[in-house]
C-alpha cells in the first residue's frame, strides 16, 4: 500500500527486512524523530519473504506521519530486496538502511545535504557504530564505518538516476556480503562516494558463534567475484592480481590466525571465550580447505566477471 503524495519527495529512504518485526518498529521510530520534515521523505519497506506480519507496526508509524510504502517479494536476499525498493523509489536521492539499525536523529538531514553540496558526486556513506559492544566481548562482531571507503548499505545513499544506470544491486549476491562493495565498485565508475561521518548509524552487534563461523564460508566467492572484476579483494585498499590465492591464503590461514591470535590474548581473562575462539579458528580453517578453495579452484573467469542489469528502464 502505497502513501500519496502530491509534494515530490527529497529523499526515498529503503529497509529490507525479513522479519525481526520489534528491530523495525525501534528503526521507524528513529526516522519518526527525524530533523527532517516526514512529508520530504518517503520509506520504503522491502519485505524479503517475511513470516512475520508488520501491518500494526506499519500502521502506528503511519499514524504519527511517517510516509510508507510496503512492498513484498518472495525471500530473494538483501541485494533483490533494495532492487526492489528502488523500482519503487519517488525522490531524485535514494538512502539506504537496514531494519535493526538506528538513525541519528540528523541522519537523513545530512546525507541529503551532502549530496546537494557536491553536485558531481554519485553517492554518500555515513559512520557506523556497533552498540553494546562489551556485552559480547570478545565474541562480538557488528559492521562498522569510522572511517568511510567501506560502502554499508546500512548507511548510504545514492543518487537514483546512477543506480540505475549501474542495472542496481547485483542480485547473484544472495547474502547480506559484499553486494553493497561491489555496487559502490560500479557506482564510482560515474562520480565520487563522499565521506560524511555527522550522519550517523548505530548497529547492534551480535554474538559470533559457530554457526555465523560457518555461514561465513559461503562469502568467499562473493569476494573472489569482486577481486575479478575490480582488482581487489573486497575493498579497494587490498589490490591483488591473483585473487583466488589471496583468497586461499586469508581463508585457511590469515583469518583463522587471527582468531587464535585473539584466544591467545583473552585466555586468562575469558577463557570459555579463547577456547572458543581457537575451536571457531580451527572449523573455519578446516571449512575452508574441505569447501570453499576446492569450490573457488574450479570457477572460472567469465562466471566470476558477468554482471547483469536488474533494473530495466526506468524513468
Amino acid at each position: 500500500m502505497s502513501v500519496q503524495q502530491s509534494e515530490a519527495f527529497a529523499a526515498s529512504v529503503i529497509i529490507p527486512v525479513h522479519n525481526r518485526s520489534a528491530e523495525l518498529q525501534a528503526c521507524l521510530t528513529a526516522l519518526v524523530a527525524q530533523d527532517f520534515p516526514l512529508t520530504q521523505f518517503e520509506v520504503i519497506i522491502c519485505d524479503d519473504g517475511s513470516t512475520e506480519d508488520f501491518s500494526e507496526i506499519i500502521a502506528a508509524a503511519r499514524q504519527r506521519q511517517l510516509q510508507i510504502t510496503h512492498v513484498k517479494q518472495p525471500n530473494k536476499g538483501p541485494a533483490a530486496a533494495r532492487n526492489l525498493g528502488i523500482r519503487h523509489a519517488n525522490a531524485e536521492i535514494v538512502a539506504m538502511t537496514d531494519s535493526d539499525t538506528l538513525p541519528d536523529t540528523a541522519w537523513l538531514r545530512n546525507l541529503i545535504e551532502a549530496l546537494a553540496a557536491d553536485p558531481s558526486a554519485v553517492g554518500v556513506e555515513g559512520k557506523v557504530f556497533a552498540n553494546n559492544e562489551s556485552e559480547f566481548a570478545p565474541l562480538g562482531e557488528g559492521p562498522k564505518n569510522q572511517s568511510g571507503g567501506v560502502y554499508l548499505t546500512c548507511n548510504m545513499a545514492y543518487r537514483r538516476q546512477v543506480l540505475i544506470e549501474v542495472g542496481g544491486f547485483d542480485e547473484t549476491f544472495p547474502f547480506p556480503a559484499y553486494e553493497d562493495v561491489e555496487l559502490a565498485a560500479r557506482a564510482i565508475q560515474h562520480g565520487k562516494i563522499l565521506w560524511q561521518p555527522a550522519a550517523v548509524i548505530t548497529h547492534p552487534q551480535r554474538p559470533l558463534t559457530l554457526r555465523t563461523v560457518w555461514k561465513k564460508l559461503k562469502h568467499w566467492e562473493f569476494v573472489l567475484r569482486i577481486g575479478y572484476r575490480y582488482g581487489y579483494f573486497g575493498w579497494p585498499k587490498y589490490p591483488t592480481k591473483h585473487p583466488k590465492l589471496y583468497l586461499i591464503g586469508l581463508s585457511v590461514v590469515a583469518l583463522p590466525l587471527s582468531k587464535w591470535k585473539q584466544a591467545a590474548a583473552c585466555v586468562t581473562t575469558h577463557p570459555a571465550a579463547a577456547a572458543k575462539l581457537f575451536l571457531f579458528g580451527l572449523v573455519e580453517s578446516l571449512g575452508a580447505m574441505a569447501f570453499v578453495v576446492p569450490k573457488v579452484i574450479f570457477l572460472s573467469r567469465q562466471k566470476l566477471i558477468e554482471r547483469h542489469h536488474y533494473l530495466g528502464y526506468l524513468g
